[in-house]
């Protein structure tokens, strides 16, 4: 099934670029303590009042973020130092809308998971098994997400992986209960006041369900060689009051070496102004493809892993594939 990233034109937006845009952009070489632990002590010098020492620790915060590829963290922190810099609006709109689905995971490098090796996405008559790729648009903005439907009628949002024990430590609000009576889908979502029921409308390869998602069938590559070529990812987020972009991009070589680079920018708008923050930053190393698991290790030994899956029908050359809850397009 086709599957196409969608681009939105906003009416705000074209009237913001009209108004003053004051823009800093950075390369960015970052080389001090992680990104979680600065952010955390600018959040604790904003809780003192201290905010020039806080928007200085959330800038540094920013850089930390960045040198990793972390989009929600680069997001977060641009969005925190905004806010005191005169922009809240858009720390106030980015809590309106769903927050990018994962941060990149910087721990050291461990082998894939034992046990009973994941479920390829499929439909056994009416009712989905195994991981799916998700897409939605909420609020008029557009979302990429992976669902998996385990055999034990569990269905799970955004796992951090899909090994049982990476499965459990999903968080409880995006994990539930699923069933399908006749071609209705039910998902009983952990502390939701009701299910989330709707019927379910059947596509090449997947099908159709709440709020027009469409869900895609996925299984793993079947070989390495099939991500050696250039991808362009990202997010965005919109609201009147601002909004917040994050691209990236990735190069995988035949000789196991990788580079990337991503850019975050986050905008506040006021009734006479446009504010417009962001920096980029640009790594190298090896990677390696692992069953459904993709390893990047950079030059100072910092590891992103995570699920990695091609979108369609995994042969042949792949045009596009998820990985760190982003979806990558072939360049």
């Amino acid at each position: 099934m086709p599957v196409r990233f969608v681009y939105s034109c906003h009416s705000w937006l074209l009237a913001a670029l009209m108004l003053p845009v004051t823009a800093a952009f950075a390369q960015l070489a970052y080389s001090g303590p992680p990104g979680a632990e600065v952010f955390k002590k600018a959040q604790q010098l904003e809780a003192a009042g201290n905010k020039a020492a806080a928007s200085a620790a959330y800038q540094q915060a920013y850089e930390a973020f960045t040198s990793v590829d972390d989009s929600e963290g680069m997001t977060k922190a641009l969005a925190r130092k905004n806010a005191l810099a005169g922009g809240a609006g858009t720390a106030r709109a980015a809590a309106s809308v769903p927050a990018p689905a994962k941060a990149a995971q910087t721990v050291a490098a461990p082998p894939a998971p034992a046990g009973p090796a994941p479920q390829a996405g499929r439909m056994e008559g009416n009712k989905p098994v195994g991981l799916f790729f998700v897409t939605k648009s909420v609020l008029g903005n557009f979302f990429t997400l992976s669902y998996y439907f385990a055999p034990n009628g569990i269905a799970y949002e955004n796992p951090p992986g899909l090994s049982a024990a990476e499965l459990a430590a999903t968080p409880a609000r995006n994990r539930g209960k699923y069933s399908v009576a006749g071609k209705t889908l039910t998902i009983a979502w952990t502390g939701a006041a009701k299910p989330e029921s709707a019927e379910m409308n059947m596509l090449k390869g997947g099908f159709s369900w709440s709020l027009g998602s469409i869900f895609s069938a996925v299984g793993p590559f079947h070989s390495a060689a099939q991500l050696v070529g250039s991808f362009e990812g990202g997010s965005s987020s919109y609201t009147p009051m601002g909004g917040a972009v994050v691209s990236k991009s990735l190069t995988f070589r035949p000789d196991g070496t990788y580079t990337s680079g991503g850019v975050a920018t986050v905008t506040s708008v006021t009734e006479r102004s446009v504010a417009e923050t962001g920096g980029s930053s640009k790594q190298g190393g090896r990677w390696q493809l692992n069953g459904w698991y993709l390893t990047l290790t950079d030059a100072q030994g910092r590891t992103v892993r995570d699920v990695a899956y091609p979108v369609g029908d995994g042969k042949g050359k792949i045009t596009l594939f998820n990985f760190n809850g982003m979806a990558y397009s072939r360049q």
